[in-house]
């Protein structure tokens, strides 16, 4: 039982391994916002108001995502800076861009980095997707909320 055990558990770090070495290979890097679409739907549908969308829809953006200790990094500047750091695989604390308290859960699947959110007991934010994967040499950064998709085109600084 030990054995299997410890077996399980080395197959999973070995695994971790090759996505974080992946990631590398295809989207870690500088990615300057490039485009958007459907953006102003999608921050309205989180409750953003009027002004702060427009001045978002504006506002140049920059992301840069690094593997560091075994963990993925995205750090974004933009309207609204943040870093997180993260284990693929591991529920973390996060929140949304209006601040919400949310559980996000970050893997790696089929040439994808996906964020699942949700909101915990008692926050006023929505259930979100966020998928990013590398197209035609470009970041493209896709936000599911409810019925509303947006995208974000970055391109390689």
């Amino acid at each position: 039982m030990i054995s299997e055990t410890f077996d399980l558990l080395v197959l999973i770090h070995n695994w971790s391994n090759m996505a974080l070495a992946e990631i590398e290979k295809t989207i870690a890097g500088v990615w300057i916002l490039d485009r958007n679409e459907n953006l102003d739907e999608y921050l309205k549908e989180i409750g953003v108001n009027f002004v702060l969308r427009k001045l978002a829809a504006a506002a140049n953006s920059t992301m840069t995502i690094t593997v560091e200790d075994e963990q993925v990094r995205i750090h974004t500047k933009g309207p609204k800076d943040s870093d997180h750091k993260f284990s693929l695989d591991t529920e973390v604390e996060s929140s949304d861009p209006q601040d919400n308290p949310m559980k996000a859960t970050v893997t790696w699947k089929d040439g994808k980095l996906i964020t699942e959110a949700k909101p915990t007991e008692g926050s006023k934010g929505k259930a979100t997707r966020v998928e990013r994967e590398l197209v035609n040499g470009e970041l493209i950064m896709t936000v599911y909320v409810n019925n509303v998709v947006c995208r974000r085109i970055f391109k390689k600084k």
